[in-house]
Parts: C-alpha cells; sequence; structure tokens
C-alpha cells in the first residue's frame, strides 16, 4: 500500500515537470475543443432540420397529388355505386352475427314484417275499424353524444328508398293530403342524414314505418274498411317529439295516401303527453311519477339486481358512449342507438373486456322482470298508478271509437297512435299482455273493431281482436279471456274496465282522484 501510494506521488510530480512552463497552452486547447464540438452540434442540427423540412415538402406533393388523382378517378368513373362490403366497412361491420333476438329489436330493413293481422274468416264478423299503437322508428340514443358519421340507411337499396321517400314528402300532391297541427309547425317531416343527434330517428327508422304502412295496407286494402259503401273516418294522434311525427308521417304515407282518392285529407293532431290523450277526460301531469319511477327504477338495480350485472355494468361506464348511462335501460338504449341497430361492433374497454351480447340480453331480461315486478307490488312504487294513468290515455280513445261504431253503423274508423316505448308498455301491462321491455323499434298494438252481423242488440254487436306484433293476444287480455267469441273479446268489457274498472287498484274510482 505504502508503495503504491509513492508510486501515485512520483506520477503526479512527473506531471508537474513535464508540464511546468505551459498552464497557457492547456487553457487554449481545451477551448478549441469545446469550439469544435459547438460547431459540430450546429451542423447536426441544420442538417437534421433541412432533411426534415424536404421530407415534409415532398409529403405535401405527394398528398396533393393523390388526392387529385382520386378526385378524378370518382369523377370520371362510370361504375356504379355498389353495395359496401364487409372488407369497405371494417369499421362498422359487426365482427360477429348479431343475434335473431337484437335483430328483432333493431327491425332491421330486411327482415320480413309477419303478423296475424286482417281480416277474421268469419262471415258473421264484419270488420268496421283497426286502431294502431305503434312505437317510433329507430333513433339515436337519449343518453350519450352525437355521433357524428351520420345517419344514412346502412344498404343502398334503403339509400335509393330514402331518396324516393324524401322525394314524396316534398311533393304538392302529399303535402295537400296531409295536414299538421300548428304544434308541429317547426318541425321536419323527415329526419337529418347529416349526423345522429341523440333522440332524433334515423333514416331507417323512417323507412321501417315505411315498410309498416306498405305491410298494413296489404292486410286491410280489400277488407270491409275500405269498402267504398261507407264512410271512412282517420284520427292521426303523434306526441310532440320529432321522431313520433315523423313517424305517424312515414306510416301513413304508405298506409293510406295510395288510396287518396277515397280517404278524406289526414290531419296529424298533437298530443301533450306521451301516452297520447287529447281529452280533458284523460288528461293528467305525470311527469312528476315519471321522474320518481326513473329514480326508484335505478335504486331497484342497485338494491335488487344480481350483483354480476351491476359489476359488469360499472365496467361499461367506463367507456366514454356510456358515461351517461346509470340505469340498464340507459345502458341498452346506448348499445342499440350507437352499436346494435347501427351495425357497428360492440365497443371494448382495454384489452381485457367487450360489450358482448350475452350481458345486454341478461339486462334485457332485468329490465323486463324489474317492471313486472315494480308493477305488482303497487303501492311500493309509483309505476302501478303511473301506468294505469298513461294506459288510460289510448283505451279512453278506443272505448270512445266503440260508441261512435255503434252511434254511425255506416262509419268505418281508422285510428293511428304514433308514440313512444313508454306509450305501449303500459298499455300492455295494464292489460295483462307479456311483453319485452323496452318494445323494440316499431313495435305495435293492433286493436281490430268487428261488428257481430245481424245481432239482435246494437250494445253487444261490437268486438275487439288485439295483436301484439302481429301475435294474437286476445286470449291474454284480462278482461277477455273467459268470454271469447270466436276470438274476439265483446267491447263491453273495455267499455267496463275503462270507465268503471282501471282505477280500482289505487282503491278510487275515477281519474280526477288520482291526479288531484
Amino acid at each position: 500500500m505504502t508503495m503504491y501510494m509513492m508510486r501515485k506521488e512520483d506520477e503526479s510530480d512527473a506531471r508537474k515537470q513535464y508540464f511546468p512552463l505551459f498552464p497557457m497552452q492547456r487553457g487554449n486547447m481545451r477551448s478549441s475543443r469545446a469550439l469544435r464540438l459547438i460547431a459540430l452540434a450546429v451542423v447536426i442540427v441544420f442538417l437534421t432540420y433541412w432533411i426534415f423540412s424536404v421530407a415534409y415538402m415532398w409529403v405535401q406533393i405527394a398528398t396533393t397529388w393523390l388526392i387529385l388523382f382520386s378526385s378524378l378517378d370518382r369523377t370520371f368513373s362510370e361504375e356504379p355505386e355498389r353495395e359496401p362490403s364487409a372488407k369497405d366497412n371494417e369499421d362498422i361491420q359487426p365482427k360477429q352475427e348479431i343475434p335473431a333476438e337484437w335483430r328483432e329489436m333493431c327491425e332491421f330493413l330486411e327482415r320480413e314484417w309477419q303478423g296475424e293481422e286482417g281480416q277474421i274468416d268469419d262471415d258473421h264478423f264484419r270488420l268496421r275499424g283497426v286502431a294502431v299503437v305503434f312505437r317510433h322508428g329507430e333513433r339515436s340514443p337519449l343518453y350519450t353524444e352525437d355521433d357524428e358519421a351520420g345517419c344514412e340507411p346502412f344498404r343502398e337499396q334503403d339509400r335509393e328508398d330514402f331518396k324516393n321517400y324524401k322525394k314524396l314528402m316534398e311533393s304538392d300532391d302529399f303535402n295537400y293530403f296531409l295536414n299538421t297541427d300548428v304544434k308541429f309547425a317547426n318541425f321536419s317531416k323527415i329526419p337529418s342524414l347529416a349526423h345522429c343527434s341523440a333522440g332524433q330517428m334515423t333514416a331507417e327508422g323512417a323507412l321501417q314505418h315505411v315498410k309498416f304502412g306498405n305491410y298494413m295496407r296489404d292486410r286491410y286494402l280489400d277488407s270491409n274498411i275500405f269498402s267504398p259503401d261507407s264512410r271512412l273516418n282517420v284520427t292521426v294522434t303523434s306526441s310532440r317529439y320529432n321522431r313520433t311525427f315523423q313517424s305517424a308521417i312515414a306510416f301513413t304515407s304508405a298506409f293510406l295516401f295510395p288510396s287518396k282518392s277515397s280517404v278524406p285529407q289526414i290531419h296529424v293532431q298533437a298530443s301533450n303527453f306521451t301516452f297520447l290523450c287529447t281529452s280533458r277526460n284523460c288528461a293528467c301531469n305525470t311527469r312528476r311519477w315519471r321522474a320518481q319511477f326513473e329514480k326508484e327504477r335505478y335504486e331497484y338495480f342497485v338494491q335488487r339486481s344480481p350483483a354480476h350485472l351491476q359489476k359488469e355494468a360499472d365496467l361499461v361506464r367506463t367507456h366514454s358512449a356510456f358515461s351517461h348511462a346509470m340505469d340498464p335501460f340507459q345502458i341498452l338504449d346506448v348499445a342499440l342507438g350507437r352499436y346494435v341497430c347501427r351495425r357497428k361492433p360492440l365497443p371494448c374497454f382495454g384489452r381485457s373486456y367487450c360489450l358482448n351480447y350475452e350481458f345486454l340480453s341478461q339486462l334485457l331480461n332485468e329490465t323486463t322482470t324489474r317492471k313486472k315486478v315494480m308493477f305488482d307490488e303497487g303501492s311500493r312504487y309509483v309505476v302501478e298508478k303511473m301506468n294505469l294513468v298513461e294506459a288510460h290515455g289510448v283505451l279512453y280513445h278506443i272505448a270512445e271509437t266503440i260508441a261512435n261504431l255503434r252511434r254511425f253503423p255506416h262509419t268505418n274508423t281508422i285510428q293511428i297512435f304514433s308514440g313512444h316505448d313508454v306509450t305501449l308498455a303500459p298499455i300492455l301491462i295494464v292489460l295483462k299482455v307479456p311483453f319485452i321491455d323496452p318494445p323494440h323499434y316499431a313495435s305495435r298494438l293492433v286493436i281490430e273493431f268487428y261488428e257481430l252481423v245481424d245481432s239482435p242488440s246494437t250494445k253487444d254487436g261490437i268486438f275487439l281482436r288485439f295483436l301484439y306484433n302481429g301475435k294474437d293476444v286476445t286470449k291474454d287480455v284480462f278482461f277477455c279471456e273467459t268470454e271469447l267469441n270466436n276470438g274476439l273479446c265483446p267491447g263491453q268489457k273495455l267499455e267496463r274496465f275503462v270507465h268503471n274498472e282501471i282505477f280500482l287498484p289505487l282503491n278510487v274510482n275515477s281519474l280526477i282522484e288520482v291526479c288531484s
């Protein structure tokens, strides 16, 4: 160790002896080296900037020429526009087949409309009229941001059909045939294609009701309803929303407009209520109950629904599209309006989880079960009172029609009610007709009015048939099930229920007592 230290000291002394007279030269050498490094750095920076500038310039030139040639190619191409293939639409095509349950929920335009509507095969009964209560067509979600991607129909054929439909809406002939309530003065007759705004109907939604109108026309055109020997009374009612107003017009354009020579001018009247009451005898402010119901509905989910559904719902809400969707109803609303019915893949949440149809089906089953449980538990929740009042609106007008058919034996009737899922669901649950909650887009409840030919009593001569989404459900209507006549329900049963019995579960006798 001592020898090592001595050696180091000797080396230090040697350096001092070797450079005893040149301290200035050592400083100059260090300065020169620093200047060379600075100069090199400047050169590198300049070369880097020059290289990037040249590269950026060529990218700009290449992009400009690419856009120019693409435009010329589109301009001069004579090939007809084709329906997009799966490869073309990888951003909107589902990666898996959409299950049949969800294709029905969307009511895709390629689905065939089927049902049992139309004159029954029994000469003892004459069809005097039909009432149609339907939900609006496909729309954008209520609980998410606007989708700027556009709302054009998916298929090329449907895009062409919408162009033709738009021309009809703009024609003088149609606008003479149809006039509207002044409350609809600022409403558009057709949906926007530019972008999907929250709660607004899509072009496919309008075409759904055109297709529905064609279906109903095929079912009833040759029936006694359109008999030239009878007068035809037509009423069309819509809630004050774009989507229901546009649905009413689309349905009417296909169902009635082709018979404009024999059908009177149509007037679309506005209802101030989602339950489509247009008389003071069924008017009631249910908004306060609706707000309370939505609060109770969410509390039910948190307190009584399966834990695994709650946990997965929490995960779904981490996605920006679902961030405002607290209740399962709202999650389903976003999933349908943003993804499923727009035929886009269900979203993923990082690498660990993707929204899937199994979970959506579980939610749909839960919302359906929850609605029935809450209604059946009576005063524990507000929904029973609210739904009885909401169902009373349309049923009151149906009862009025029964009375008018008796009073005017040579006048047939068509009633059209364009509403929401919250229009249909209360009627169905009050009548005790099974249904999925929410009813899918363009769901329909059809009530046919029959007259017993040669009936000894005018009072007993009107009968009803109830059909939900094409299926005869008359036997499921609780006040009809024991007194059917060839599958038809006596009209008196509905009248008695509406005027005397509907509010008995609330221990009151009239609407005034409920709403006061």
